[in-house]
C-alpha cells in the first residue's frame, strides 16, 4: 500500500532523550575546579603532547577512524544545555540527538521536516551537496546544509560526512536501477507511470498515490541499507580496532553487563563525557590531505584568517583541497599510503589546547577565553559539571584492578576521561582502549543497537552486508568505493 507523504518513515522522529548514568551507585569524583583542569590542559601542562611525532603514531589504526568516531559521537550526543562550572543532573540534560545509531546527523528529521537537506529533482530521495562535488551545499553565508552543524567543525570530518552523503545517493541510484537489492534481498519494483493531472472518477486513493509511494519506498529502503552498513562498520571495524578485540567479541556475543537500557533509553555520561572522548588524543597535529595539500588540524594562531586555506578548520572546501581517502584508510591496493592516528594516551597534540572559535560549538567571537579554549580543560570541567565518578571507582565496579598513582602520573581520584586514556597507554601501549574504556564504549554502542528495534542487530541479527566484496567483507574502503569517492582502480 502506498504511504501518505509525511506519514511514512520519511518523517523521522528527531526527538532526543536525556542523559543518564551507567553506574548510578558510584559517587561523583570530588571536584577540583578550574585550577587543576588548567594544570592538565593548558599549553605546557600535563596533557600537552606537542606536535605529533612518528613515535606517537599508532600503526594499527588508520587516521580516518578518528573522524569516523567523531561522526558516531555526533550521531549520538549533543549537549546544548549544561554549562561549565555548574553542577547538572544528567537526567535533566536533554540529548538533542536520538540514542540510536540512526545517522540523524546525516538525515536530519527526514525529507518532510528537514526539506533543505534533500534534492528536489530526485523527489527528495537524495541528499544535496555542492555542484562541484567537493563540498556541502551551503547558504549565502557559507552555512553548511547538513543535519548537524558540528560536522563542519573540521575539514576531514566534513569530507567524511560528504562521502556518506554520496554513499546514500549512490545507493538510491543503484536501487532504482535494479543493480542492488534492499537490505532483505528484494529488488525494488519499477517506477509507476506519472499520475495524470486531470480528475479520475472512481480511481482508488492508493492508485492515485502510487508514484509518491514509490519514492517514499526508494528513500526508506536506501536509508535502511545505509544505516545497516554503517552499523556493521561500527561493530566490526571501528570497535574491533579501537577496543580490546576479545572484550568486544564478548560484548557482541553475550551482550552488555552494565549498560542495559529499558523502556526509556538514556545516554550514559560515563560514555558521552569520558570514555568516547578517547578519540581526542588520536587527532594528529597535521595531515596530508592530498598530493598537493597538507595542513594542521587547527591554526597555530586561533585568530588566523580562514582564507586562503592553510589549515583544516571547517568551512567551504575547494576541489583542490578535497580529501584523498587513500591517505586515511587502507584501500586494499597494497600501497599503504594511509596515515595513522596518534596513539590513545594521556596527551593531546598542542593544536587542541588553544582552539579557534569555529571549533567550539556555541562559542562567540571575542568571548572564548584562553583556559576554556583548551579541549582538555573543557573536557575535565564538563566531567565535573555532570558529576562523573573517578576512574578508579569505575575500574573496581567493572572488576578491574585500578591503575596506581605511579601509572597514572597523578595522585588521588582521577578524572574518568584521563584514567581511560592512561589505561590505554599503560595496558595496551596506546594501540587500543584498555579494559575499562573498552567495556564502556563497546557496551554502549552495542547496547544502543540492541535497544533499537530498527537496527540490524535487533531486526535481523543474521544479516550480513549486501554491499560486501567478493569475500563477504565490508569495510570503509568498500563504502568509499561504492560512494564513488575513490576509484575502482585503487584496489
Amino acid at each position: 500500500m502506498s504511504a501518505m507523504h509525511g506519514s511514512s518513515s520519511r518523517a523521522i522522529s528527531s526527538s532526543g532523550a536525556s542523559f543518564g548514568r551507567m553506574f548510578p551507585d558510584l559517587p561523583p569524583r570530588r571536584p577540583t575546579g578550574l585550577e587543576q583542569a588548567k594544570e592538565f590542559g593548558l599549553p605546557g601542562g600535563i596533557m600537552d603532547g606537542g606536535q605529533t611525532t612518528d613515535e606517537q603514531e599508532n600503526p594499527n589504526l588508520p587516521a580516518g577512524f578518528t573522524y569516523f568516531g567523531q561522526f558516531i559521537d555526533h550521531d549520538l550526543t549533543l549537549d546544548a544545555m549544561s554549562e561549565l562550572g555548574q553542577r547538572n543532573d544528567p537526567s535533566g540534560v536533554t540529548d538533542a540527538r536520538t540514542p540510536r545509531l540512526d545517522m540523524d546527523n546525516l538525515y536530519g528529521a527526514g525529507p518532510v521536516v528537514s526539506e533543505h537537506l534533500y534534492d528536489r529533482e530526485s523527489h527528495q530521495t537524495k541528499l544535496v551537496h555542492a555542484a562541484h562535488g567537493a563540498d556541502f551545499a551551503r547558504t549565502d553565508q557559507d552555512i553548511a546544509l547538513i543535519g548537524d552543524p558540528r560536522n563542519d567543525e573540521n575539514m576531514i570530518l566534513a569530507q567524511l560526512h560528504l562521502a556518506l552523503i554520496k554513499f546514500h545517493n549512490a545507493v538510491v541510484d543503484a536501487l532504482r536501477a535494479g543493480r542492488i537489492t534492499d537490505a532483505l534481498g528484494q529488488k525494488l519494483p519499477p517506477r509507476p507511470p506519472d499520475e495524470p493531472g486531470d480528475l479520475q472518477p472512481g480511481v482508488p486513493l492508493e492508485q492515485l498515490l502510487d508514484v509518491e509511494g514509490y519514492f517514499n519506498t526508494v528513500f526508506t529502503k536506501a536509508q535502511q541499507l545505509v544505516r545497516w552498513h554503517y552499523q556493521w562498520l561500527v561493530v566490526h571495524e571501528f570497535l574491533m580496532r579501537v577496543g580490546d578485540p576479545e572484550l568486544v567479541r564478548d560484548v557482541e556475543k553475550n551482550g552488555p553487563q552494565f549498560f542495559r537500557p529499558r523502556e526509556s533509553v538514556t545516554m550514559p555520561v560515563e560514555f558521552a563525557a569520558a570514555a568516547f572522548r578517547f578519540g581526542h588524543p588520536t587527532v594528529r597535529s597535521s595531515y596530508r590531505i592530498n598530493d598537493s595539500f597538507s595542513g594542521k588540524i587547527f591554526p597555530d594562531d586561533p585568530e588566523a584568517p580562514a582564507e586562503p586555506r592553510t589549515d583544516l578548520r571547517g568551512g567551504p572546501v575547494r576541489p583542490e583541497h578535497a580529501v584523498d581517502w587513500s591517505l586515511f584508510f587502507p584501500l586494499g591496493d597494497g600501497s599503504r599510503r594511509h596515515q595513522h592516528t596518534k596513539r590513545i594516551n594521556g596527551v593531546l597534540n598542542s593544536q587542541l589546547l588553544d582552539l579557534p572559535v569555529s571549533a567550539v560549538p556555541g562559542a562567540k567571537e571575542g568571548a572564548l577565553s584562553r583556559p576554556v579554549a583548551s579541549l582538555v580543560v573543557r573536557n575535565l570541567l564538563r566531567s565535573e559539571t555532570l558529576g562523573l565518578p573517578s576512574g578508579q571507582d569505575v575500574a573496581r565496579k567493572v572488576g578491574e584492578t585500578p591503575l596506581t598513582d605511579e601509572e597514572l602520573g597523578s595522585t588521588g581520584p582521577a578524572y574518568l576521561w584521563y584514567y581511560i586514556l592512561k589505561e590505554a597507554e599503560v595496558r595496551a601501549d596506546g594501540l587500543h582502549l584498555g579494559p575499562v574504556g573498552t567495556r564502556i564504549v563497546a557496551e554502549v554502542l552495542i547496547g544502543l543497537m540492541d535497544a533499537d528495534p530498527t537496527s540490524y542487530r535487533s531486526a535481523y541479527p543474521e544479516w550480513r552486508p549486501t554491499l560486501a566484496d567478493d569475500y563477504g567483507r565490508f569495510g570503509p574502503a568498500d563504502l568509499l568505493r561504492f560512494a564513488g569517492v575513490v576509484g575502482s582502480g585503487d584496489d
